[in-house]
């Protein structure tokens, strides 16, 4: 079945939504995506590193003092302003036209085209969130939504995307959680990573990934020191920054927060120490908007951004000036811009320019340019059915069967959009997307609601609904329309800046009350931006979590509630019992006041390297990490283990579908490690699959432990070891759902 057609390609096809959707990408649905094909097969450089270091050393070597001075600090921002002007870009260094080096037009985020004008809106996908993509753990997709996301940018003069986000999730009620593809796993983050920056390169656009690093909290985030030791450092929250250079990530943006005494981007010991020299890092580091509080070139920082001052306001000032510039070596400011110019040689920004923003050069390209294709709109709709998390679903409530009367109920069915209100308030999120630099306005957003009313028009369904949030109203709709399920909405957002008040949902006693008055059965549908507390899940049959989805919400979230697709996404985060179960922002001493940058309050990661999920380990959780259910039901067979393949271990699992519907599982892999080392007793995660079987077919799954696999980080010889001993391994569909296990020792 060619899956192009009626529904985006969602009905009709035996697999799932993801094959359907590669297939209509291998086959090329239409004219235009043939040509961005092409455009990408003559594009793509195949330049070798060390080619593009050499060549970028060249070009360097031939620049002014001025010049170089203008690529290694942003341009375009005048004093005392907080954005660039009308036709510029989040961002922005002046071209080299001699030489034929363009403008870097950087340009927010990593999860879609910034709308920072009414006239973009609409003319690029308001994709779901980062973290959604992480419940999918599908590494092709990555590859698929950089590419789309690659397009846009360069559709609309953009030639440097920032992002990816890849902070591990250490503080749940982080405003952006929902941005960080790496979840509660760092190496989750540095396996999905790997897909999302080849798919945005093979488009001639740099990628950056952030922030680098300790980011943990918004909540006073430039005045935050994050206290955590070496250990912690290279065993939780560098592997996903690793994941992302070893797929050839050139640019780096360092973090608001200070690490161990320092602010980020004036630290020597993450920036030159640890980054450059020790990851071997050749690509060069911005800092985050106004995150230089001195000069640092020396400590490695190479780029500072956006390059302005605010007068009177200390923690706003400009640092790299023609100036303090001067005081350098001639060699090693040349050196700081051939880093700068190293991902433009490799990615092929030289050959493949973009407009210059000056005299309104871009100005075409970023209010006029539709850069949003009916490719991407399918796209974007595939993505938020499979990042679809299936909590629960007692008696087989799910999937909704034709001829049904469907009960909607709570305001978070249909969410209001005020489109004027966001545009004035930077920081605004909503049910769709976070507030803040990693917001993407949608225009039409599809609503729950309007999901299911369209789902309707093939199974023949009633609807009913009731978008107030008054429980007894709600309640009396859904019992005087005899209704045979009822689908109760409920949400909340986030936004840069600031972090969540609380774990709850917004209507979190509108939803308890409702499912406790109703005695048909019910399903909760929640859109977060992370990690919630859900007290109404003893009283409800069915749940599913979906993170902040964008354009296509409610069109992904039928698909999976009508079996359309069966559900296949993974939880990235763990859903707790109580939010006195988590660890919340650090605060600074009451009456401390923080204003200039000399001003910071510790925050001390205690748990070490127990972070992440693997601090509930202890703990009891609603839904664990990993977890996810399906349509259908999958065995498990333990194969083999070897010791003698191109690994540490090779681990063969065979996986069956002996359910009754085509789906896909997640086969995740725990290590544990030999005791007395101070690792997580339950394990860590090292290895996962994503697999898609019909009914009664079975693949088997090879999972290899390569040699940072089975490796602890020794703080006093400052390397990797591997330990002595057994280590345990445990395979199974979450992170306490363990179906098989066995165990290799290491000698």
């Amino acid at each position: 079945v060619r899956p192009c057609g009626r529904l985006g390609g969602l009905i009709g096809f035996i697999l799932t939504l993801r094959y359907a959707s590669a297939q209509c990408f291998e086959e090329i649905c239409t004219e235009e995506y043939n040509s961005l094909l092409q455009r990408k097969k003559q594009r793509r450089s195949s330049m070798s590193l060390d080619d593009a270091i050499q060549k970028a050393r060249e070009l360097a070597s031939k620049m002014s003092f001025d010049e170089k001075s203008q690529i290694v600090k942003g341009t375009a921002y005048d004093t005392n302003v907080w954005n660039p002007p009308p036709g510029f870009f989040v961002g922005n260094t002046a071209a080299v036209k001699h030489l034929g080096i363009p403008s870097l037009n950087l340009q927010d985020n990593g999860q879609g085209y910034r709308t920072t004008d009414a006239r973009i809106i609409g003319k690029v996908t308001a994709y779901p969130s980062t973290l959604a993509v992480a419940a999918t753990w599908d590494r092709e997709l990555g590859f698929t939504w950089g590419q789309a996301l690659g397009k846009e940018f360069f559709a609309k003069g953009g030639n440097v995307l920032l992002g990816p986000g890849l902070n591990v999730h250490r503080v749940a009620r982080n405003g952006r959680n929902v941005e960080y593809l790496s979840g509660e796993s760092g190496f989750l983050g540095a396996e999905l990573v790997q897909g999302y920056i080849k798919g945005v390169h093979s488009q001639n656009v740099v990628t950056v990934m952030k922030h680098f690093v300790g980011n943990s909290q918004e909540t006073l985030r430039s005045f935050v020191d994050s206290i955590m030791s070496q250990r912690a450092l290279w065993e939780v929250y560098y592997p996903p920054f690793q994941g992302a250079l070893e797929a050839g990530c050139l640019s780096t943006m360092c973090a608001y927060n200070l690490v161990n005494g320092i602010h980020a981007c004036q630290n020597g010991d993450i920036m030159q120490t640890d980054l450059k020299d020790t990851m071997g890092y050749k690509g060069f580091i911005m800092s985050d908007w106004w995150a230089l509080h001195s000069f640092s070139a020396l400590k490695g920082l190479d780029q500072e951004m956006p390059g302005n001052k605010i007068d009177g306001n200390p923690m706003n000032q400009v640092y790299d000036t023609q100036k303090d510039l001067s005081t350098l070596p001639a060699d090693f400011l040349e050196s700081m811009v051939a880093r700068i110019l190293v991902p433009v040689v490799k990615y092929g920004l030289i050959e493949n320019p973009v407009c210059n923003p000056v005299n309104g050069g871009c100005d075409h390209q970023i209010y006029e340019v539709n850069a949003r294709s009916p490719e991407h709109q399918q796209l974007a709709r595939r993505m938020v059915a499979e990042s679809v998390i299936l909590l629960k679903n007692e008696d087989k409530t799910l999937p909704l069967g034709k001829d049904l009367t469907i009960a909607v109920l709570g305001s978070a069915c249909q969410p209001k959009q005020n489109i004027t209100q966001m545009l004035k308030k930077w920081d605004l999120g909503n049910y769709y997307t976070v507030g803040g630099s990693g917001r993407v306005i949608p225009k039409d957003p599809v609503s729950i609601l309007e999901g299911i009313q369209d789902a309707c028009k093939s199974t023949n369904c009633v609807v009913h609904s009731e978008l107030s949030d008054d429980a007894e109203v709600a309640s009396r709709v859904a019992q005087e329309a005899k209704a045979d399920v009822t689908v109760i909405c409920g949400a909340t957002t986030s936004t840069e800046g600031k972090d969540r008040a609380s774990l709850s949902i917004d209507q979190e006693s509108f939803v308890v009350e409702v499912a406790k008055k109703l005695d048909m059965p019910t399903v909760v549908v929640t859109l977060i931006p992370g990690s919630i507390v859900m007290p109404w899940t003893s009283h409800v049959k069915a749940q599913l979590a979906v993170f902040l989805a964008g354009e296509a919400t409610g069109l992904g979230i039928a698909d999976v509630l009508f079996g359309f697709v069966t559900p296949g996404a993974k939880s990235p985060v763990t859903f707790p019992l109580k939010e006195s179960d988590t660890i919340p922002p650090c605060e600074p001493p009451k009456g401390k006041p923080m204003k200039e940058p000399t001003d910071s309050f510790p925050c001390d990661y205690t748990e070490g390297v127990m972070a992440g999920f693997t601090f509930y380990e202890d703990i009891e959780v609603q839904y664990p990490f990993g977890h996810g259910l399906s349509y259908t039901t999958f065995g498990y067979h333990l194969e083999r283990t070897s010791g003698t393949c191109d690994a540490r271990a090779c681990i063969t699992v065979q996986v069956t579908n002996t359910g009754p519907v085509p789906g896909s599982e997640v086969v995740q892999l725990y290590l544990v490690f030999p005791p007395g080392l101070g690792e997580p007793k339950r394990g860590v995660l090292r290895g996962f699959q994503k697999v898609s079987l019909l009914p009664g077919f079975s693949q088997k799954v090879v999972l290899k432990l390569l040699e940072k696999d089975v490796s602890i980080y020794d703080e006093t010889q400052k390397n990797w070891t591997v330990p002595k001993g057994r280590f345990t391994y445990m395979i199974g569909s979450s992170s306490r759902d363990i179906l098989v296990e066995s165990h290799f020792d290491i000698g």
